[in-house]
């Protein structure tokens, strides 16, 4: 104990061992669906589906533990989905190069990554954005984490267009566990003149949820515990990444779109986290994310040369933070659940999305009190409000790139027709610069 208190300091962030254990938990409960969709869509790109799963796990596990020793921060890593699936449906479905060249791009995008983190780049680049807009990153990742949530449920339909069918035990289910959520979330009850409430609520709103999808037959139980075979199946996915065949010209654009996806998502995930932690200093800038992006870097190299997509820190480490984790123990927790999963993969991934979207619902709602410290004056609310209507209808990325668009937009339209020459009057042409570079990515 007085370990990980003085390699964590534990008490000085208001927390104990107990308190981040369930934090930890709770993330890698929340963000277990990639050991099922990575070799889903892998496999799609003609990868074997279970040595994927395998390295998906050991790579994640050994990332995020990273990440925690590093950083000291509760922030878990893992594949990012979306360059999953662009590499399945967008380059190797279409014929434009194998998955082995693929792999090749990945790994070409995390060593400029790594490069621009060794020489403390990214911090910089990070600094051209406004302040307000970076404010207003956590809240813009709330909406989004509750779209997504909300039509993975099947609460709603995809496009917003109505209520999802609710004759499907799946989605009853998740109705279920949201009132479970809300409940364990906001229960008091005062005893004398304490105060108590239930601690790591949204774990057991995710346990008592899938418990009951068993006996609604929405959660099928495995035939075992344990997984078997699936060790020899890694070496079919290690190592495979063809670095040489990627240096094409006609691959710089995909390789981009890697780079910026990545840059993008993970500025966000820690500007966001960091907002919802109270990590962030009166600048609006996060004084540790040069570890959060040196780690991010070499997870993304390493998990190329063992087979897998761009990895990413995962927004959804935010359950985490909202069950009380506040240091890099709890991202501990969260790697030695990946690592546990590759033996016992069978009883995680039985814990359906009817159980896991109902947190990450209540997550976005508490991740939007972060517009609270938005300064909310005529020039400066527009862009981050136009930034979370993107982020809720395009992504993390695009919403960035739309809401510094529409910044610059607005400050050269104020600078040039009204009396105002101060020195934040226009953006900057750094500024300028940076929003133009995240906008290529509609282009490319």
């Amino acid at each position: 104990m007085n370990l990980l208190e003085n390699r964590f300091g534990l008490k000085a962030a208001g927390t104990d061992v107990r308190t981040e254990t369930v934090a930890g938990i709770t993330t890698f409960a929340t963000m277990a669906y990639i050991l099922i969709l990575n070799p889903k869509f892998m496999g799609m790109a003609g990868m074997d589906p279970v040595g994927v799963l395998i390295t998906t796990a050991l790579i994640s596990g050994l990332v995020t533990i990273a990440m925690g020793i590093v950083s000291n921060l509760p922030f878990a890593l893992a594949p990012g989905i979306g360059s999953c699936v662009m590499i399945a449906t967008a380059i190797v479905i279409p014929g434009l190069a194998s998955w082995q060249t693929a792999l090749g791009m990945v790994l070409i995008s995390g060593i400029l990554f790594l490069l621009l983190s060794l020489f403390r780049l990214r911090e910089q680049i990070v600094m051209l954005i406004p302040k307000n807009i970076k404010i207003g990153i956590s809240a813009g990742l709330g909406v989004f984490i509750i779209r997504t949530a909300l039509i993975n449920a099947g609460l709603f339909t995809e496009g917003f267009k109505g209520f999802g069918d609710f004759s499907q035990p799946q989605v009853r289910l998740a109705a279920i566990g949201l009132v479970l959520a809300l409940l364990f979330s906001f229960l008091r009850v005062k005893v004398g003149e304490k105060t108590y409430q239930i601690r790591g609520a949204l774990l057991l709103s995710i346990i008592l949820t899938t418990v009951i999808g068993v006996f609604m037959g929405c959660v099928a139980l495995p035939e075992s515990i344990f997984t078997s075979g699936a060790l020899s199946s890694a070496k079919n996915v290690c190592f495979k990444a063809d670095l040489f065949g990627a240096l094409r010209l006609e691959y710089i654009s995909l390789i981009f779109a890697f780079f910026i996806s990545d840059f993008f998502g993970t500025l966000a995930t820690a500007l966001g986290l960091a907002g919802k932690v109270g990590m962030m200093d009166e600048d609006g800038n996060f004084p540790s994310i040069g570890k959060v992006f040196l780690v991010d870097a070499v997870g993304t190299v390493v998990g190329a040369f063992t087979g897998l997509a761009v990895v990413t820190t995962y927004v959804e480490s935010a359950s985490g933070v909202e069950s009380g984790g506040r240091t890099g123990l709890a991202s501990v927790v969260t790697g030695i659940m990946f690592l546990l999963c590759i033996a016992f993969a069978p009883l995680f991934l039985m814990i359906p999305d009817a159980a896991t979207a109902p947190v990450l619902i209540m997550i976005g709602i508490s991740m939007m009190q972060g517009l609270q410290n938005v300064d909310f004056s005529d020039c400066e609310w527009p862009p981050v409000a136009v930034m979370v209507i993107a982020m809720l209808f395009y992504g993390i990325s695009q919403g960035i790139a739309i809401g510094l668009f529409s910044y610059c937009v607005i400050k050269l339209a104020y600078g040039l027709f009204t009396d105002d020459r101060s020195e934040n009057a226009l953006p900057s042409l750094p500024t300028v610069i940076l929003t133009v570079l995240a906008c290529c990515q509609f282009v490319l």
